[in-house]
């Protein structure tokens, strides 16, 4: 426990066996030091739960600035310890979001804390299935017989190649997974609507998004056969 932590009881333990001259006095002592040591073991819990990450500014603009903080708060608001693969992130506006060789994000959703929760979860589930070796090798070949005429091209609705594509029939079913057990069935089907039309804006992956709304039940038993489920995920 922290030195500020251990003040704030001492001060507690203080005002309980303090004499006062009134009851009153006694009162408003507890009563601020009650106060005090409960808003020191919030934040620290706070910042216990927040996983530990290097963000870096790739030009440090105030866009850029902004999303930091969006991401440091989205850290602390919600407990993602089980999607967390690598910890070093780099936030650069203007470019299109990657997950290597650096997680990369960029300033497109600083007003829009579900897609950049997702767009967080979506870059760090790359990882996890690249760690994941042969069995991630087993189900994107069994995502690409699944799905012979998947698009290619970001305009249609791919990932820019056929590959990228059937990769992220894969990573997108993962992420429907991880935000519906983060916010809820509901919000979960209600983000990958809102990707699917920002995919038709230029951006891509509509086609993949719509799959993994309309195939949940073919999808989801492809990333079970072979043994990519997420830990505390059924």
């Amino acid at each position: 426990m922290s030195f500020r932590i251990w003040s704030g009881l001492w001060w507690l333990c203080w005002a309980v066996t303090k004499r006062a001259s009134g009851e009153g006095v006694l009162v408003r002592k507890l009563t601020w030091g009650l106060a005090v040591a409960g808003a020191m073991c919030a934040g620290a819990i706070a910042r216990a739960q927040m996983p530990a990450m290097s963000i870096e500014l790739a030009h440090d603009s105030t866009n850029e600035q902004l999303a930091k903080a969006q991401l440091e708060r989205l850290l602390t608001e919600y407990d993602l310890s089980r999607w967390i693969f690598t910890r070093k992130v780099r936030i650069e506006q203007g470019t299109r979001p990657h997950s290597h060789p650096i997680l990369t994000l960029n300033t497109r959703y600083i007003t829009n804390d579900r897609l950049s929760l997702a767009g967080f979860v979506h870059e760090q589930l790359h990882w996890f299935v690249a760690a994941k070796g042969r069995d991630a090798s087993k189900a994107i070949a069994d995502a690409a017989r699944r799905y012979p005429n998947a698009p290619e091209s970001l305009s249609d609705g791919g990932a820019g190649s056929r590959s990228s594509t059937t990769l992220h029939l894969v990573v997108c079913q993962l992420e429907f997974e991880s935000l519906r057990a983060l916010l809820g069935a509901d919000a979960a089907r209600a983000i990958l609507q809102e990707q699917i039309k920002e995919g038709t804006s230029g951006l891509g992956y509509q086609w993949i998004y719509q799959r993994v709304l309309d195939d949940q039940q073919d999808l989801s038993a492809l990333v079970r056969k072979h043994r990519l489920t997420l830990p505390g995920i059924p």
